[in-house]
């Protein structure tokens, strides 16, 4: 018999209400050389009977039934069962566009030094909008420091790497447990993104809930506990709550935050530059994302948190030649006025009425610019 080319395996429990469409996205792919590995994780609704019909109709789709044991073990079965050189991941409630499967595998057979590639998705359900991330794979490795940065339901991963490096998901995390293999699979190979949107992800009220989100953020601190003790770092319990605030971004507005967060970046800087794990241009380029953004937030400060913002990010990229991505002073004093102004009723009023000035002078920039008339004067 003839193998696959892509396995894809996904794993359900008790998903009828979605499953038809999840299925048949698949089913509907483009790329056909594929089989479609599904593990019922011991449901006990109405999902073992459509599963059902739907092997009865394409001979691609392989059922594996076994007792609930929870996702991560359910995936691992499914990589172990997978004949095809690709494993292609999928969830029971997600919907996979049409030319998933075929842009990834060109994108994989054109690209061996890549061992893991997602794409990005559009938010369906509780949620809307689109889900973006970069593509460059020395950044991506860097963004796992703080986030898993790949949509696990959009993943192609190359087979040989799992097995050859022992590279499952670990069965002991109850949340996270992609992020956790991600965190493995970038020690051994590149990781990469497509900027396609090639996935319809469902974001459901449970993970829109205040527990399912500390659920994440207390297992989603382990793996990056484990990442920065890699690069010899180990972090205290402030270090890794503020750490934690960057992943999540609640920053705090305090001087004091800044100069924590500014300690603990040059802590990574120094640690980095010691173990050279992360390319230290992709570095920066990650920590001054989180840098600026916590600057921002904190512009009620003026003028100090400006050349704070300038000079650290200076300092880190040893060179001032390099461009800065910065917070113009104009930026940082506009946000400070504005926020003064907006305290007041006062304020509110003055803000009001320039707003209602710069209005009257766009609309009379515009109309003479249509004019030939005050060319000549």
């Amino acid at each position: 018999m003839t193998c696959p080319l892509v396995s894809v395996v996904m794993a359900v429990y008790n998903g009828e209400q979605y499953l038809k469409d999840a299925v048949s996205s698949v089913m509907a792919q483009t790329f056909s050389n594929f089989e479609f590995i599904i593990i019922d994780d011991g449901s006990t609704d109405n999902t073992p009977k459509l599963l059902e019909q739907f092997s009865r109709n394409d001979s691609r789709i392989k059922i594996i039934r076994q007792e609930n044991s929870g996702l991560p073990a359910a995936l691992n079965r499914g990589i172990c069962e997978a004949r095809g050189k690709y494993i292609a991941r999928m969830d029971a409630d997600d919907i996979s566009l049409p030319n998933r499967f075929e842009l990834q595998v060109e994108f994989m057979e054109n690209n061996p030094e890549i061992g893991l590639c997602g794409t990005a998705c559009r938010l369906i359900g509780e949620s809307s909008g689109i889900s973006w991330t970069t593509t460059d794979p020395d950044e991506l490795k860097c963004r796992l420091l703080f986030w898993p940065c790949i949509t696990h339901s959009t993943v192609m991963m190359r087979k040989n790497i799992l097995i050859d490096n022992n590279l499952f998901y670990n069965p002991n995390y109850k949340q996270a447990e992609d992020y956790e293999l991600w965190s493995r699979i970038s020690k051994v190979c590149e990781i990469a993104n497509l900027p396609d949107i090639l996935l319809l992800y469902r974001v459901t009220a449970s993970q829109k809930s205040t527990r399912f989100a500390d659920e994440v953020t207390k297992w989603s601190a382990t793996v990056q506990h484990r990442l920065l003790e890699d690069l010899g770092i180990t972090p205290t319990d402030d270090e890794m709550s503020i750490h934690s605030s960057l992943h999540k971004s609640a920053f705090e507005k305090s001087r004091n935050y800044v100069e924590k967060v500014e300690q603990w970046f040059c802590k990574i800087i120094a640690a980095n530059k010691r173990t050279h794990i992360y390319n230290h241009s992709s570095l920066i380029r990650v920590l001054m994302e989180r840098w600026r953004a916590v600057c921002i937030t904190n512009a009620d400060l003026g003028i100090w948190i400006w050349r704070k913002y300038k000079n650290t990010a200076y300092e880190w990229m040893d060179s001032k030649s390099e461009n800065l991505p910065g917070i113009p002073m104009s930026s940082c004093l506009r946000y400070l006025l504005s926020s003064r102004l907006e305290s007041t009723k006062q304020g509110r009023a003055i803000k009001h009425a320039a707003r209602r000035i710069k209005g009257l002078l766009q609309i009379a920039s515009s109309q003479f610019a249509g004019e030939s008339w005050w060319k000549t004067r």
